[in-house]
Formats: structure tokens, C-alpha cells, sequence
């Protein structure tokens, strides 16, 4: 992985597509401090784990947590767990999944439901990002009334 394949969202927030073992190391020297897989493991055929993922994160002083969602299982405690990791904090973090749609989406949403952020504006950050934020007002009214 190149650092220009990631993609700042906002601030310090950034998304990506999977990430690698080796794409480990020049994350740290970028100045991760967080990386956050919204990837089920064994999606595909050779993914790694987010086993090994986490062990060399954390041999390099980079903290990786799992909120893993695939397509229809997103909850609530999992937005509120992704919004209590990123609030406050001016640390540079790293969300991936398979292509970074879901990582944009689950940000948008722990931002507007949890952390006061504009809808419209959530929403040109995820565009400007290169992801599709057309989801993000039914998302957000179905995450508020249910």
C-alpha cells in the first residue's frame, strides 16, 4: 500500500480499502495511531486475518479494533462503539473494510448520530473522499427511529 491510497475523510480520520501485513509499518510511520477493521474475516479467499493484523499493529504501538459489519448487520452498538473510539480524539486513525465504503459509512453515521456533525456535511466529506453518501440520510432516520 502507497499512503496516497488512503483517504483523509476529515482531520485526522481516514479510510481505506484492506490493508495488508506489510502495509502495517508505513501506516506507523505515517502517524497511525488507530486502525479500525469494519471487515468480516474470510470474506474472500486469502484475506488476512484481522488476527495477524492486530498482533503486528500492536507490536508497533498502534491499536486495531475489530467492529466487523457486513451488509445488513450494522447495529447500533456498533456505531456507538465506532463513535466512542474516534471522539475526542486528534490521533490519526485508519478505518478499513473490502473497498472503504462501509468504513465511510459507519463514520458518517457514528458522526451524525454521535458526535453532532451535520448531515450535509458528513456527507461531502464522504463524497470528497471518493465514497457515496446518497445512503446516509435513510441510514441515519433508521439508526434515530428504530
Amino acid at each position: 500500500m502507497k499512503i496516497d491510497k488512503i483517504k483523509c475523510i476529515k482531520d485526522n480520520h481516514y479510510i481505506s480499502g484492506q490493508i495488508e501485513l506489510n502495509d502495517i509499518e508505513e501506516l506507523s510511520n505515517y502517524g497511525i495511531k488507530l486502525i479500525i477493521n469494519n471487515r468480516p474475516d474470510n470474506e474472500e479467499v486469502n484475506q488476512v486475518s484481522s488476527k495477524l493484523l492486530r498482533e503486528k499493529a500492536e507490536y508497533l504501538g498502534v491499536k486495531f479494533i475489530n467492529i466487523p459489519f457486513a451488509s445488513g448487520t450494522l447495529n447500533k452498538k456498533k456505531i456507538i462503539d465506532f463513535s466512542n473510539l474516534i471522539k475526542n480524539s486528534d490521533k490519526k486513525a485508519l478505518f478499513y473494510c473490502r473497498s472503504g465504503a462501509r468504513s465511510s459509512i459507519i463514520w458518517g453515521l457514528a458522526s451524525v448520530l454521535h458526535l453532532g456533525e451535520n448531515l450535509q456535511e458528513c456527507m461531502r466529506c464522504i463524497d470528497n473522499s471518493g465514497y457515496d453518501a446518497s445512503m446516509l440520510p435513510n441510514m441515519v432516520d433508521f439508526f434515530n427511529n428504530n
